[in-house]
C-alpha cells in the first residue's frame, strides 16, 4: 500500500512539472501554458479542488487565460478562488491576472464594470513593474473606448479623446523600450486599429508595414499563433476608420474564414455591414442570419445588437421583395424594440408608422407566420423540458460518484498525514537525545576548563549567559508550540471520527482550523528565527545600530500588506515621509512593524481601517527632538487587564513572560527591540474601538 501511494504522488508531480519548474513573475509567463489549454485541463482534473499550493494558483490563471483566447468566460467562483489563493500566497501578480480576466469577461456587455477591473489590474501590474501587463490593459482601453461612442458613464467625448491620446502615448513609449514579442505585437495591433482622432494620422503604407511586422512576430513565436486572427480584425477596423469599404470587406472576409479559430457573431456582422454599404441585400441576408444565430448562443442578453441586426435584416428582405421573411424579421425587431423602448414619443410614432404601413395580404402572412412560430415554440419548450430532466438526472448521478471519489481521496490523504506526523515525532525524539548528549559533553568541558584555569572566568560567565538565553529560548518554544501541537493531537481523533461518519461540513471546518493553526505556527517560527539570529535572548549583547532612512523601508512594507488588507476589505492608509534618518537596527524595526501589522490585520474586521504614520518633532533649541512611528487600527481592542500588563511591561516595571495575560512572542520581540534600540513603546486601546501602538526614538 505504501508503494502505491508513493507511485500516485510521483505521477502527480510529473504532471505538474511544467508549473513547478517555471517562475511566474509577469503576464507573459502565462502565455505559453495558456496555449496548451487541453493539457492544462487534464492536469487540473488530477489535482484536489481544495489544493492551496502556489502551483495550483498559476495553473488556474493559465487555464482561464487560455479560455479567454477561445472566447470562453471566467466564472465568479473561479475568480474568487484565484483571489483567495493569491491573497494566501501574497501574490500581487495573481490578483492582477484575476482582475484582468474579469475585465475581459465583462467587455462585451458591461463596459463600465470591465473598465473598473482593467484599471485595478493595471495598477497592480504597475506595482509589479510588469510592462506586458500594463501594455495589455492600455491596449484593451484603446480598443474599447472609441471617441465617437460616448456611452461610457459620466465621461464626455472630450474626456474619452484625451484619455485615448494619453494611453496611446504610454503604450508607444512602453512598447518601444520592451524587447518582448507580446509587447511589440500589441503595439502593431493598436497601430492597425487606431482611428486618426486619438493618434497622429497613420498612412495606409504604415498600416501595411505594421501588418507584416506583427505576422513576423507570430511566425517566430508559435505559442502566440491564436492572435493571428486579431491582426486581420485590427486591419479591417483600420480600413473602416479610413472609409475604404472594399478593403474593409476584403479583410472582414479573411477574418471570417481564418483557419483554426471559430468565427463569432461579430465577424459575420462586420461582413454584413460592408455589404450594406455596397448595397448588396442578398449577401447582407446570408451573413446577418448567421450572425443572429450565433449571438443568441454567445450573448443573448445583448438586445441592442439583436435589434440592430433584425432591423437591417428586415430592410434587406424588403429590398429583394421577400415580404414573408421581412415580416418575420420585423416581428423580431419589434420584440427587441419593445424591450428597450422608453417614453420617447418620436420612437413610438416611428414604430406605429412602420407597423401599419403593410397591405392586408402582408398582415395575413404575418398571422400565419405567428401561428407557425407558436407551434414551433411549444415543441421546443417540450423538448427543452425533457432535455432538462435528463440532464438533471445525469448531474445527480455524477454528483454521487464525485462524492464517493472525494471521500476516498480524503481518507488516503489523512493516512499519509498521520504517517508523516509519526515520522516527524520519531525524528524529533532522536534529535532531542543527540542534543542533550552534546550539552552534557559541553558542560563537562566547561567544568574542566574552570578547574584548570582561572583566566577563563570571563569565558565561563559569557557561556552562562548564553545558557540562560538558551533555556529561555527553549521555554518559549515549548510554551508557544504546546497549544497547536496538543490541538493537532486532538484533531487527529476528531478527523478520524468525522471521516468514518461522513460529515463533510464538519470535516471542512476542522480542516480550516488546522489551516489557521498552521498560519499561526508559521508566524511563531518566523519570530523564533528572528529572535535567535538577532541575539535578543541575551539582553547584555548590544544590537548594532546605524543611521537608516526608514521611509523607503516602511513604504515597501506598506505596499506588501495593501493587497491582503484589500482582500479582507480593510482600508490601509500610510502617512510616511519621503526621507527620515533614524539610528536603528533596520531588521529589528521591520520585524516589529510586521508583528504589529499582523496583529492589526488579525483583529480588525471587514470595513475597518489600519493607519501607519511616521513623524519627526519640530523641537526648539531647549527641547529634545524625537521621531515617532504609530500603527492604529479600528479592531476589537485589548481587554483592560491585558492592556495594563502590556503598559507595565513596556514601561519597564514588569519582566515580559510569554503566555502571561496572552502575551505572545511577537510582543516580547517588540519589547526587546525597543530596549536595544533606545526607544519607547507605548500602547493605547479601548474595547470595540481599536488599538494604537507607538514607537518613539529620542535624539
Amino acid at each position: 500500500m505504501k508503494y502505491i501511494i508513493l507511485l500516485t504522488l510521483w505521477i502527480c508531480a510529473i504532471k505538474l512539472a511544467y508549473t513547478q519548474n517555471k517562475s511566474f513573475t509577469s503576464f507573459r509567463d502565462y502565455l505559453v501554458p495558456a496555449s496548451r489549454l487541453d493539457s492544462l485541463r487534464k492536469v487540473e482534473q488530477s489535482i484536489s479542488p481544495n489544493s492551496q499550493s502556489s502551483q495550483y494558483l498559476h495553473l488556474l490563471i493559465a487555464i482561464e487565460l487560455g479560455k479567454s483566447h477561445r472566447r470562453d468566460s471566467i466564472t465568479a467562483q473561479q475568480y474568487n478562488k484565484i483571489v483567495q489563493l493569491a491573497t494566501r500566497h501574497k501574490s500581487t501578480l495573481g490578483l492582477a491576472m484575476a482582475n484582468y480576466l474579469m475585465g475581459i469577461y465583462n467587455s462585451s456587455w458591461q463596459e463600465d464594470l470591465a473598465y473598473e477591473y482593467i484599471m485595478k489590474a493595471q495598477k497592480q501590474f504597475a506595482q509589479q513593474k510588469d510592462t506586458s501587463g500594463i501594455v495589455q490593459c492600455l491596449s484593451w482601453s484603446l480598443r474599447h473606448f472609441i471617441q465617437d461612442d460616448t456611452n461610457y458613464g459620466p465621461m464626455s467625448k472630450e474626456d474619452v479623446l484625451k484619455m485615448n491620446r494619453e494611453n496611446y502615448a504610454k503604450l508607444v513609449a512602453l512598447s518601444e523600450k520592451s524587447k518582448h514579442a507580446i509587447d511589440r505585437f500589441t503595439y502593431y495591433r493598436i497601430v492597425l486599429n487606431s482611428p486618426p482622432s486619438f493618434s497622429q494620422e497613420i498612412t495606409e503604407k504604415q498600416r501595411m508595414e505594421a501588418f507584416r511586422a506583427a505576422n513576423e512576430i507570430l511566425d517566430k513565436n508559435p505559442h502566440l499563433a491564436y492572435l493571428r486572427k486579431a491582426i486581420y480584425t485590427a486591419t479591417q477596423q483600420g480600413y473602416f476608420f479610413l472609409k475604404k469599404t472594399d478593403k474593409y470587406l476584403e479583410y472582414a472576409l479573411k477574418t471570417l474564414n481564418y483557419p483554426g479559430i471559430k468565427a463569432i457573431s461579430q465577424d459575420y456582422r462586420n461582413v454584413a455591414e460592408a455589404y450594406i454599404k455596397l448595397k448588396k441585400p442578398d449577401s447582407v441576408i446570408v451573413y446577418l442570419e448567421e450572425a443572429i444565430r450565433l449571438i443568441k448562443i454567445e450573448n443573448p442578453k445583448n438586445i441592442m445588437v439583436l435589434r440592430w441586426m433584425n432591423r437591417r435584416l428586415k430592410n434587406a428582405y424588403f429590398e429583394i421583395g421577400n415580404w414573408k421573411a421581412g415580416i418575420k424579421a420585423y416581428d423580431e425587431y419589434d420584440k427587441y424594440n419593445n424591450l428597450i423602448r422608453d417614453n420617447d414619443r418620436r420612437l413610438a410614432v416611428y414604430g406605429i408608422k412602420e407597423k401599419y404601413s403593410f397591405t392586408e395580404k402582408e398582415a395575413e402572412l404575418k398571422r400565419i407566420s405567428l401561428e407557425k412560430q407558436v407551434a414551433e415554440s411549444r415543441n421546443q419548450l417540450l423538448k427543452a423540458q425533457y432535455e432538462a430532466e435528463k440532464r438533471e438526472a445525469a448531474l445527480k448521478n455524477l454528483a454521487l460518484e464525485n462524492q464517493a471519489t472525494e471521500s476516498k481521496a480524503k481518507l488516503l490523504q489523512s493516512k499519509i498525514e498521520v504517517q508523516k506526523k509519526e515520522s516527524t515525532i520519531r525524528m524529533a525524539e532522536a534529535q532531542k537525545q543527540l542534543l542533550f548528549g552534546g550539552l552534557l559533553v559541553a558542560l563537562g568541558l566547561i567544568v574542566t576548563i574552570l578547574v584548570f584555569s582561572i583566566k577563563l572566568r570571563k569565558t565561563n560567565t559569557k557561556l552562562l549567559e548564553l545558557q540562560q538565553g538558551r533555556d529561555k529560548f527553549y521555554t518559549i518554544i515549548a510554551h508557544d508550540l504546546r497549544t497547536p501541537i496538543n490541538s493537532l493531537n486532538d484533531m487527529g481523533v476528531v478527523l478520524q471520527h468525522l471521516i468514518q461518519e461522513g460529515k463533510k461540513q464538519e470535516l471542512d471546518k476542522v480542516i480550516q482550523q488546522i489551516e489557521n493553526m498552521r498560519q499561526k505556527t508559521q508566524l511563531l517560527l518566523n519570530n523564533l528565527f528572528e529572535w535567535g539570529k538577532s541575539q535578543y535572548f541575551t539582553p547584555e549583547v548590544e544590537q548594532v545600530r546605524q543611521p537608516t532612512d526608514v521611509g523607503p523601508l516602511l513604504r515597501e512594507l506598506y505596499q506588501t500588506y495593501v493587497p491582503f488588507a484589500e482582500a479582507k476589505k480593510i482600508v490601509m492608509v500610510a502617512d510616511l515621509p519621503s526621507r527620515l534618518v533614524v539610528s536603528v537596527d533596520s531588521n529589528g524595526l521591520l520585524m516589529t512593524v510586521r508583528n504589529l501589522l499582523d496583529n492589526a490585520l488579525k483583529n480588525t474586521p471587514a470595513g475597518g481601517e489600519i493607519k501607519i504614520e511616521m513623524s519627526e518633532s519640530t523641537a526648539d533649541k531647549t527641547a529634545q527632538s524625537f521621531s515617532k512611528l504609530t500603527i492604529t487600527d479600528t479592531g476589537k481592542g485589548i481587554a483592560p487587564d491585558q492592556l495594563l500588563y502590556l503598559q507595565q511591561v513596556f514601561a519597564g516595571k514588569l519582566k515580559p513572560e510569554v503566555g502571561v495575560h496572552g502575551l505572545g512572542l511577537g510582543m516580547v520581540l517588540s519589547h526587546h527591540f525597543v530596549q536595544k534600540n533606545k526607544a519607547e513603546l507605548t500602547v493605547q486601546s479601548e474595547l470595540g474601538k481599536g488599538t494604537c501602538f507607538s514607537i518613539v526614538w529620542k535624539s
